[in-house]
């Protein structure tokens, strides 16, 4: 490991980097001529010294080796029998909740944080059910710093039901500074079923000791001490814990060195371009707009430690010493320099330009910075250089050079139509970017309505409605008698001309092609933003099998990041209401929804780039539609991701996982459908580039290895 004489940087176990009470160190070395002895088996003195600091009963306390000891013996005690029970917690969080699970063979149902990180209750709620015998909740959570508010910890202690254990996890608690936390001790008096896990590892700097205690009442923990083992935490532990609680004073220090250090770390970041969340524990949860192990490989090189999460693109760190972090930035400035990040020479003038433009609020030097970059763009050359065009557009817009109404909506685009259609017409036909979600989808759909004589298709976002072609192709080789087929199809309305003049033309496009396949057919078309339409108010007869679709629409609504009404759950909710056969989403695979600036660039030029080097091998260098393709139809969604905040930005593409994480909070599960990876790859004659991959609710489209487009199906 090469540290280059810097200190290593243990980021990754949310230790007390700060050091620990001399008063511990002091009994520690008096306690060691009696280590001969076993220690007391209950940890008594402990656990008065504990009682009277909380001004609890000492009956009311359990000591273990860490809340790790603890979390497994509240597991063993009251899932019992282990198959036939389940805990519920949130998902990400402190996964050892699942791993004590899994051990025991209980299952573990998680409900997903909302998009900003933070708790989202009716989620949470709706994973409990009769064989539920545990809630976990961390307190803050770990590893996203969120906290439950005393609102919110008041609406659990009414809503959880009583056959549940409500356990709360408080391993942060001392370094909370939040007014409204919920500090869930006082409630033990409201709830029977209530237990509050606090440990010595973190604040009070004792994690290689390991000690942890419970507070609850005695009838909790008297099913619990049937399953602890006596002598389960260590006299030294014991000894340690005792004098660290006499120490208030260098409790104190490490509480205020740690609030110094976490808004250097957050300064710091800021500085190098990593995004990090507000966080109430001694760590923060970042996204840098590059995946985990481009960062963490090199960092761990430099003897910099990171914890990595379920997510391929966040991870945590914790806050540490001001040599810790001024390490840790002279890193992260190397690894994601521009050079670093891009061998190409002309990605990396793209970065570059970027990083430039947000360092300056000289606009003089910041147009110089473009023009640079300008020079480099080629709208006949390379990938690289083709796509340089289209980011020194977007640099452009920035600095208002080019105005600010690219909105990323094509059907706003002034460009001349036939053009515009021919160049779809390439895109669709020529490509997989497109037609994979259209294949995917209608595959699934097709196995889901296999047994349905009439089918209603809600197409969120229809478009021209070129995906159906292809469904009624299938759906008329059906053995025996074809079904009935209504679609009603949902999109913005038109620029000029009468509000539904496209959908009226989609429609027609769709009916003559049933008419020639002697299909049943019929049309209904909507002309409103998705966010006014009221989906209850569709029709759909009780003979009919419902299915709804989107594909490539869902992420040009606003979420909870853009006001109060999170119009993407909202849409969510609606459609579940209407309880279709199956949901079938298309989006791009990549997050331009809660990143701030420089990550969003980061990750935009990675996946842009991605598809103008697909569409470099699939189409002809001069082609004029391909030209199209890339500087209208993609360069439009460049130029609205990198120059538009806010509302303004209407190309918010979020991640797959958190889609995933999206459609399971508002109560959908990946649908029964079978892996149509090997038929789609037939039907589309897959360039060899191209791999699709499982992903947990459908399959993601990959050029070279990197995620372009995920298709998924729901029920």
């Amino acid at each position: 490991m090469k540290t280059s004489g810097s200190a290593l940087f243990n980021g990754s176990a949310n230790e007390n980097l700060f050091g620990v009470s001399a008063n511990v160190t002091a009994a520690l070395h008096n306690a060691l001529p009696h280590i001969y002895s076993y220690p007391n088996p209950d940890a008594a003195l402990l656990r008065e010294a504990i009682a009277a600091h909380l001004q609890v009963l000492p009956e009311e306390v359990i000591v273990g080796s860490g809340s790790a000891e603890l979390i497994s013996l509240l597991v063993r005690a009251f899932c019992q029998p282990f198959e036939a029970s389940n805990v519920v917690s949130v998902s990400p969080t402190y996964p050892l909740y699942q791993m004590e699970a899994d051990a025991l063979g209980v299952a573990f149902l998680p409900a997903p944080l909302n998009s900003k990180y933070e708790y989202d209750l009716p989620s949470i709620l709706r994973q409990v059910n009769k064989a539920t015998r545990m809630l976990f909740l961390s307190n803050p959570n770990n590893p996203t710093g969120g906290y439950l508010n005393q609102a919110q910890l008041e609406w659990l202690l009414q809503e959880v039901p009583q056959h549940v254990l409500l356990v709360i996890d408080e391993a942060y608690l001392e370094y909370v500074t939040a007014a409204n936390y919920a500090n869930a001790l006082p409630y033990l008096e409201q709830r029977e079923n209530l237990v509050v896990l606090r440990t010595f590892s973190k604040a009070y700097g004792l994690a290689s000791l390991r000690v942890g205690y419970m507070v609850a009442k005695q009838q909790v923990l008297q099913k619990v001490m049937r399953v602890k083992q006596p002598f389960n935490v260590n006299q030294l532990a014991q000894v340690a814990a005792q004098a660290a609680l006499t120490d208030q004073e260098h409790l104190h220090y490490t509480l205020e060195q740690t609030q110094i250090g976490k808004a250097h770390l957050q300064q710091l970041l800021q500085q190098e371009g990593v995004q990090w969340w507000p966080s109430e524990g001694n760590f923060l949860f970042v996204d840098a707009g590059v995946p985990v192990q481009q960062l963490a490989e090199p960092l761990l090189d430099s003897g910099i430690q990171v914890r990595f999460t379920e997510s391929r693109f966040n991870f945590r760190i914790t806050v540490g010493t001001p040599a810790h972090q001024h390490h840790l930035q002279e890193q992260l400035h190397a690894i994601l320099s521009p050079e670093s990040i891009w061998q190409n020479r002309v990605l990396a003038q793209i970065l570059k330009t970027g990083y430039a433009l947000a360092a300056t609020s000289d606009v003089f030097q910041a147009l110089a910075q473009v023009s640079v970059l300008a020079e480099t763009a080629n709208n006949i050359g390379s990938a690289a250089e083709r796509i340089a065009l289209a980011f020194a557009r977007a640099f452009s817009s920035c600095l208002g050079s080019e105005g600010n109404e690219h909105t990323g909506n094509l059907y706003s685009s002034t460009f001349g139509e036939t053009d515009m259609i021919s160049a779809f017409n390439v895109l669709v036909k020529s490509t997989p970017l497109v037609t994979f979600g259209h294949f995917f989808g209608n595959f699934a759909i097709n196995e889901a309505t296999a047994q349905a004589e009439e089918i209603h298709i809600l197409d969120l976002g229809i478009g021209g409605g070129l995906q159906w072609l292809h469904l009624l192709d299938i759906l008329a080789s059906r053995p025996g008698k074809a079904p009935k087929i209504r679609i009603t199809g949902v999109d913005i309305p038109s620029a000029s001309g009468a509000p539904d003049s496209k959908l009226v033309k989609t429609g027609k496009m769709l009916q003559q092609h049933a008419e020639k396949l002697q299909l049943k057919f019929s049309y209904t078309a909507i002309a409103q933003k998705l966010e006014d339409v009221n989906l209850q108010r569709i029709y759909t007869a009780p003979e009919e099998v419902l299915v709804v679709n989107s594909a490539f629409t869902l992420h040009h609504l606003p979420d909870q990041l853009l006001g109060a009404v999170d119009y993407r759950d909202k849409v969510l909710q609606q459609i579940k209401a209407l309880q279709p056969a199956i949901l079938t989403l298309t989006e791009p695979d990549s997050e331009h929804n809660k990143l701030r600036f420089l990550p969003r660039l980061r990750e935009s030029l990675r996946h842009y780039y991605t598809v103008f080097d697909a569409l470099d091998t699939l189409l002809p260098r001069l082609m004029p539609e391909r030209q199209i393709i890339e500087q209208e139809f993609f360069g439009r969604e460049i130029i609205n991701v990198i120059s538009c905040e806010e509302r303004q930005r209407v190309e918010r593409h979020e991640r797959h996982e958190a889609w995933m994480h999206r459609l399971m909070r508002n109560g959908f599960a990946p649908a029964p459908v079978s892996d149509a990876a090997e038929e789609i790859k037939q039907s589309l004659k897959l360039h060899e580039n191209f791999t699709i991959l499982p992903n947990g609710a459908g399959n993601t489209l990959c050029w070279k290895g990197t995620p372009v487009v995920a298709a998924t199906a729901w029920v």
